[in-house]
């Protein structure tokens, strides 16, 4: 429903771009997963049944809704249906620590496209990407349908337009979601905010709310780092197919306690790095 992956990565979601790898299965980080083979159909039948109910339900909703407002809060409402369906489907576990916020702009630490639902089932949310994501195929068409707001970077007369899509979104209510660390990672550490992620809500003077992620996998399995985090040169097909085989996953959410603003990108962007490390 909202952005997602491709075949294969160096960077994720919010992040620099995935790139083609010589070997769409050959990576040199991810560890095999033992066992549960036929977890898999099951919850890739699930998962497709799931999506498409998903979006066929939300599509048919905005065909007779006519506000912007309207629409925005529908997709928020699917994407939070949608990401608790996966989440569910996938055998997550959940401890939460802290409130989720509603009306800001929400930063996190990024440790893959596991990021997305997790966030998703705990806050209704729209998510904000580079503007790649809307051409990758049918991940940006979902990511479009879903109201994805898309930034490019390089084009920094548009950011005021971003920023003012981010305060409309704000104001209806709703939260926006960005990865500042601009790739992903194993989770053992939280990687520098690129302040250019964070110019729209600077400029805006907008509050931001942080949150930390931690993954952890049942005893006798693999480390997340090594097979729930999607980060390095995984490919995304035998990365997606050993999450799979996992029995569970314990995803830990630990929520700020007070958004931060400052008008300043690198001021701001240091004060939620250190934020996010602190939780």
């Amino acid at each position: 429903m909202v952005q997602s992956v491709t075949e294969t990565k160096t960077g994720a979601a919010n992040g620099s771009a995935p790139q083609a790898g010589a070997d769409a299965f050959e990576d040199s980080e991810r560890v095999p997963v033992p066992g549960g083979l036929w977890r898999v159909p099951l919850r890739l039948t699930a998962l497709g049944a799931w999506t498409t109910t998903c979006y066929l339900s939300m599509a048919t909703g905005l065909l007779v809704r006519r506000e912007a407002t309207a629409k925005s809060d529908l997709r928020r409402a699917w994407t939070h249906r949608w990401g608790r369906g996966v989440c569910r489907i996938l055998g997550i576990r959940f401890s939460v620590e802290g409130t989720p916020p509603s009306g800001t702009l929400l930063v996190s630490n990024h440790l893959g496209y596991l990021d997305i639902p997790v966030l998703a089932t705990h806050v209704r949310t729209l998510f904000l990407s580079k503007a790649e994501v809307a051409n990758w195929p049918l991940m940006g068409f979902f990511a479009r349908q879903a109201g994805t707001l898309f930034v490019q970077r390089e084009r920094k007369r548009d950011l005021p337009q971003v920023a003012a899509q981010i305060a409309q979104e704000l104001g209806s209510g709703g939260a926006v979601v960005l990865f500042p660390e601009g790739t992903s990672g194993a989770g053992d550490s939280v990687l520098p905010f690129r302040a250019s992620l964070l110019d729209p809500p600077a400029r805006g003077d907008l509050p931001v709310s942080y949150a930390r992620l931690t993954y952890s996998t049942p005893p006798g399995y693999p480390a997340a780092g090594k097979c729930v985090c999607w980060w390095g040169d995984m490919s995304f097909g035998g990365h997606f197919l050993g999450l799979l085989r996992l029995p569970y996953v314990h995803a830990e959410v630990r929520f700020g306690p007070e958004p931060l603003s400052h008008s300043d990108r690198k001021v701001l962007a240091l004060q939620l790095w250190k934020a996010v490390q602190s939780l």
